[in-house]
């Protein structure tokens, strides 16, 4: 990307944005889906089946079902359907685990966002019909580009400050969930509100909340990119992971991890811990590191000369007492006292701090 505007913008703002006529020339921006159901024929991708969300309630992963898809009748499905009362959806589909096809549908990079190592490889498919979504919740690590193929798809995002009353229950690695249903209007009033279309790439901050909805049925891709401080989320993720599946272990219902979820025994996730305790001491995080977020919202063109305008619009987020959340009425005693640990920034950033003591006075 010319002027480097991912690390001197994006990275630098840290705030939501949407990046215009990036990817003209890029190979995944020429896609269609006749020729997507051809190429990727004979590929097995995990389908999301449920009921779009229009607000009213609080969606979940296990509300929906799950099955088992060929991708190229996946994108056949997709040329046609046309039902809004149900959608289909295959998300986070990592090529990594796509066999390449003679299409070479793996063959493409992010060198255009100044990005040339990572590739296919480190890139993840998006593929549903109208109303397909992904529920509120922000990443405990990496900043997000996502890239706008096929149809629109609308995202809702919120700083990370904001509190959208956070959850680890259900469980899933590295995602925190929103227990409220964020398309009230005491939620909406606040977030930034940006509607991709084809050609589109929005950019989501670390740890920023977002909700995406598929307007059309909708092809999209993205990749995560790694910041100096991930270790510490990892380190953070890594004993939440501990904590929540060694008292949830025994419990057979299995709501309290999301579809497909492993878990690990305790030694396993022990290990874990270990192991991201010692990525903390090799990262040498500088000690003047110190990720802020703006209050704004930018419009990112790139003109046919090649030249970079951005716009910059202020937004106004209104702050919320975290005292004042609602807490879902499901939640058990036990699942409201893991939360109070694990889904509390303050009090795991204590946790970690005083392990990070220990560690340097043991060693």
């Amino acid at each position: 990307m010319e002027h480097d505007v991912f690390r001197d913008t994006l990275l630098k703002e840290n705030c939501a944005s949407v990046l215009k006529s990036f990817i003209t020339n890029w190979a995944p921006s020429k896609w269609d889906l006749e020729s997507l159901s051809r190429d990727t024929l004979g590929q097995e991708v995990k389908v999301k089946i449920g009921s779009p969300y229009s607000g009213g309630w609080v969606p979940k992963e296990s509300d929906c079902s799950f099955q088992e898809w060929d991708l190229g009748n996946l994108f056949k499905f997709l040329q046609t359907y046309d039902d809004k009362t149900e959608f289909y959806y295959a998300g986070y589909a990592h090529f990594i685990q796509l066999s390449d096809t003679k299409s070479n549908f793996r063959s493409f990079d992010w060198s255009w966002a100044g990005l040339p190592s990572k590739d296919a490889l480190d890139s993840t498919l998006w593929a549903g019909s109208s109303g397909s979504f992904t529920p509120c919740h922000k990443d405990v690590y990496g900043c997000n580009l996502h890239a706008q193929l096929i149809g629109q798809k609308e995202w809702f995002l919120w700083p990370p400050h904001f509190d959208l009353c956070p959850t680890r229950i259900p469980y899933e690695e590295s995602s925190i969930f929103s227990n409220v249903d964020v398309l009230e209007e005491q939620y909406l009033e606040s977030a930034v509100h940006i509607i991709a279309n084809p050609g589109d790439v929005v950019f989501i901050p670390k740890q920023w909340w977002h909700l995406a909805r598929n307007i059309d049925n909708s092809v999209s891709i993205n990749t995560w990119i790694d910041l100096p401080d991930d270790s510490i989320g990892r380190l953070k993720e890594s004993i939440t992971r501990l904590l929540i599946c060694s008292i949830k272990e025994n419990d057979k219902t299995g709501t309290w991890k999301n579809p497909g979820e492993e878990i690990g025994t305790y030694e396993e996730n022990a290990i874990l811990v270990e192991q991201s305790l010692t990525s903390v001491d090799q990262a040498n995080i500088p000690s003047n590191y110190n990720r802020k977020y703006s209050n704004s919202y930018l419009i990112i063109n790139k003109q046919e000369n090649g030249k970079i305008s951005v716009e910059n619009i202020p937004q106004t987020h209104n702050s919320r007492d975290s005292a004042e959340s609602p807490i879902f009425k499901s939640e058990s005693i036990v699942d409201s006292l893991l939360n109070c640990i694990v889904a509390d920034d303050v009090i795991m950033d204590r946790i970690v701090s005083n392990i990070l003591k220990s560690s340097t006075t043991t060693s």
